[in-house]
């Protein structure tokens, strides 16, 4: 007994509907444990439209001035005034090690 086209269209479109739904659960179990999607202790990234790991990271920025953006970011949602305090030595770190770097070594003796 062969399938009418009627039917064989009407399967055709619950594989279709069941792969989407498979294709669905599947990148709703890949966004639960993306971990940009996932923050431990508060909400202070989850909530911005970009999150500064990911502008650093995109960015290729090194590690003191992505500290600095890091407390500079989350400063108004966290720490207040002592996430101020951890960006400005973050930066002054970087200004003495910058300094340093660009001085001849036999001055600093």
């Amino acid at each position: 007994m062969g399938l009418s086209y009627g039917s064989a269209i009407s399967m055709s479109s619950s594989k279709e509907l069941e792969e989407l739904r498979d294709q669905h659960r599947a990148a709703m179990e890949n966004a639960a444990l993306n971990p940009l999607n996932q923050q431990v202790a508060g909400y202070h990234y989850k909530n911005l439209a970009i999150q500064p790991v990911e502008y650093i990271h995109a960015n290729q920025i090194p590690f003191m001035e992505g500290s600095a953006i890091k407390y500079l970011t989350r400063w108004r949602n966290k720490g207040g005034i002592d996430d101020l305090k951890k960006a400005k030595h973050f930066i002054e770190l970087l200004i003495e090690l910058e300094t340093r770097a660009t001085i001849p070594t036999s001055t600093l003796k």
